[in-house]
C-alpha cells in the first residue's frame, strides 16, 4: 500500500562556476598626426569593458567589448612622457557544459597583460590577454516529505529533523551612471594633461530593509598627470556610493554578495560648472552590478519512518545543504623591493593588479595563493621616465573547516607608496583576502514509502529483550529495530530522555504493540 507523503517544494539556483577561458588580441595603431614620432615605449595600461554578452543557440556565451588602453611613451628628440589612448574591441565564446541549462549567467573580464612595440616611429603594435570567467545560475528545487498520512493502525513513527540552509535565491543585474568631482589641493599645481587613469571598484556592505537591497561600493579613483610646470604627479581619491534594489528577501534572514563592473568612463579636466578649474577632474563612470541574493531557510522534513505494524519499503534522496556561511576580511601590509640598473632619483608612480586566486582546504585552513604584479613609473638621475616590473606570488592562509568551499578574492585598497632604496625603489601596500565561505552537508530525505504485511517469522519477538545503550547509537535506531517506540522504551526505563539513560546499565526493550 502506497503511503501518501505530504510534500513542500523550495526553489533556488545553484552557481555554477566554469574554468576561466583565455584569449589573446592585437591591434596595429597609427599614431595620429597630433602626436610626435615615438622613440621609446614606457609602459602600457588598460581596462577590459564588457559591452554585450549573450547566450547562442549552441551554449556557448558570446561576450562582446573592448579594451580601453593607454600607451605610455617618450617622444623623438623628447624627454616629456605622453600618452596615446586606444580602444581595441574583442569578441570572443566563453565554452560551458553548464551554461546551456543555466536561467541566468554573468562574465566577469580580467586583463592578464597587455603591452605595446614599436613596429616603426608611427607605428604600434599593442597585445592584451583577456581572461573571462563566466559564472552560470541554475534553477533547482529542493523536495522534502514534511508528513505521511496514513491509519493509526499502522503504527507509524516519524524522525523529523530540522536543518539550516542557505540558497541562492535570486540573481540581479542592474548598469547606472555615477560622476564625481576629484579635486586638488589648492597649494598645487594646477594639471596640464592627464597621461593615465586607473578605476577600481569594491564591495563594501549590503543590507536589505524592507522590500530594499541597499548595496555599497567603494571606488578609487588613481590619476597620472602632468602638472603645469610639466612635473608628473599623481592624484588618489576614494568615494562611497550606494545602489538601492528591490528584493522579495527576507529582512531578518536575507543578504547579498556583490560584484562591480565598468562597462565605460571618462575622466576630464574642469567640472560642470567649470570646465576651466585645473585644479578638478570630472570622473564619469558606466557601473554594471552582479548581485547574488542569498537567504538562510529553516527546513523541517522526514528523514525516516517505519510502521511497528507492518513492514515499510522507503526510498530516501539526498538533500543537499549549504550551512554556516559567512564572509569575512583580512588585511596584510606589503612591502617590496623593485630592483632597478639605476640609481632611482624619484618614484612617479605606482600600481598593483591581483589575478585569480587558487585556494586549497586542509586541516582547518584555507591558503590561498593569487599572482599579484607590481609596476613603478619613476626618474633617474638623468630625469629619464623608466618602468620598473616584478610579479609575486602572494599567500594568505585563513581559518576553514573541512568540506567548507571558500571563494576568496583578493584586492588592494588604500594608498599605494614608493620610496627610493639603494637597490631600486620600496613599494609599500596593503592586500586584503575577501572570503565568502559556508559548508557543504547532505541529509537524507524521504522520497517515497509504502507499506507491506509482516512475513509471520517477524511477527514473533521475545518477549524480554535487555540490552545495553550505546551513546553511538540512536534511541531511535534501537526502537526501530525492534519495532516499538522511543516513548515506550523511555517510560519502561523511567527515564525522562534520551540523554538521561545510563550506559553503565541494560536497557529494558518492552515488547511492541500493535
Amino acid at each position: 500500500m502506497e503511503l501518501n507523503l505530504k510534500k513542500e517544494t523550495i526553489p533556488y539556483y545553484e552557481a555554477v562556476s566554469e574554468t576561466p577561458f583565455s584569449f589573446e588580441t592585437t591591434q596595429e595603431t597609427i599614431v595620429p598626426d597630433y602626436c610626435q614620432d615615438v622613440a621609446r615605449v614606457v609602459d602600457t595600461t588598460g581596462m577590459v569593458l564588457v559591452h554585450n554578452k549573450e547566450m547562442t543557440p549552441d551554449g556557448r556565451v558570446e561576450v562582446g567589448g573592448a579594451i580601453k588602453a593607454t600607451v605610455l611613451f617618450i617622444p623623438e628628440g623628447g624627454t616629456d612622457l605622453c600618452a596615446l589612448h586606444l580602444s581595441i574591441p574583442f569578441h570572443s565564446y566563453c565554452e560551458g557544459r553548464n551554461l546551456a541549462s543555466c536561467a541566468r549567467y554573468t562574465v566577469s573580464a580580467k586583463l592578464r597583460g597587455i603591452d605595446s612595440r614599436l613596429l616603426n616611429p608611427r607605428k604600434l603594435l599593442t597585445r592584451a590577454e583577456i581572461t573571462l570567467e563566466p559564472v552560470g545560475y541554475c534553477q533547482k528545487e529542493a523536495s522534502l516529505c514534511t508528513a505521511v498520512e496514513a491509519d493509526e493502525s499502522c503504527g507509524l513513527q516519524f524522525l523529523e529533523e530540522c536543518a539550516d540552509t542557505t540558497v541562492i535565491t535570486d540573481v540581479l543585474e542592474r548598469e547606472f551612471p555615477y560622476t564625481e568631482e576629484l579635486g586638488l589641493s589648492a597649494g598645487r599645481s594646477g594639471i596640464q594633461e592627464i597621461l593615465d587613469t586607473a578605476t577600481h571598484i569594491y564591495p563594501a556592505d549590503s543590507k536589505i530593509v524592507g522590500n530594499k537591497l541597499v548595496l555599497k561600493g567603494i571606488i578609487r579613483s588613481d590619476v597620472l598627470y602632468k602638472d603645469q610646470e610639466g612635473a608628473l604627479a599623481t592624484l588618489t581619491q576614494e568615494f562611497l556610493f550606494s545602489q538601492i534594489v528591490e528584493t522579495s528577501a527576507s529582512e531578518e534572514s536575507g543578504m547579498a554578495k556583490a560584484t562591480f563592473d565598468l562597462t565605460g568612463y571618462e575622466y576630464l579636466i574642469g567640472t560642470e560648472s567649470e570646465p576651466e578649474d585645473t585644479h578638478a577632474i570630472t570622473m564619469s563612470l558606466h557601473i554594471r552590478s552582479n548581485v547574488e541574493v542569498l537567504e538562510t531557510k529553516r527546513l523541517r522534513f522526514l528523514s525516516d519512518l517505519y510502521s511497528i505494524a507492518k513492514n515499510v519499503v522507503m526510498a530516501t534522496q539526498p538533500l543537499p545543504l549549504v550551512e554556516d556561511v559567512r564572509s569575512f576580511t583580512k588585511k596584510q601590509n606589503m612591502r617590496e623591493t623593485l630592483e632597478t640598473a639605476v640609481a632611482v632619483r624619484q618614484v612617479c608612480h605606482a600600481a598593483v593588479s591581483c589575478g585569480t586566486c587558487t585556494c586549497q582546504v586542509g586541516e582547518g585552513m584555507a591558503t590561498a595563493q593569487i599572482p599579484v604584479t607590481i609596476k613603478a613609473l619613476y626618474l633617474d638621475e638623468n630625469d629619464a621616465v623608466l618602468l620598473a616590473e616584478k610579479n609575486i606570488l602572494v599567500k594568505g592562509e585563513m581559518e576553514a573547516e573541512e568540506g567548507s568551499i571558500p571563494h576568496i578574492v583578493l584586492h588592494c585598497p588604500g594608498e599605494i607608496t614608493g620610496t627610493p632604496t639603494p637597490e631600486g625603489m620600496e613599494i609599500r601596500f596593503t592586500l586584503e583576502f575577501w572570503m565568502d565561505t559556508g559548508k557543504q552537508v547532505q541529509k537524507l530525505c524521504i522520497a517515497d514509502a509504502s507499506l507491506e504485511e509482516l512475513e509471520p517469522s517477524a511477527q514473533r519477538q521475545p518477549s524480554v529483550i535487555l540490552r545495553k545503550f550505546d551513546q553511538s547509537t540512536r534511541l531511535w535506531d534501537i526502537a526501530k529495530q525492534y519495532r516499538t517506540t522511543c516513548a515506550d522504551i523511555l517510560a519502561a526505563n523511567q527515564v525522562e530522555s534520551e540523554q538521561a539513560i545510563p550506559t553503565d546499565k541494560l536497557l529494558l526493550i518492552p515488547r511492541r504493540k500493535i
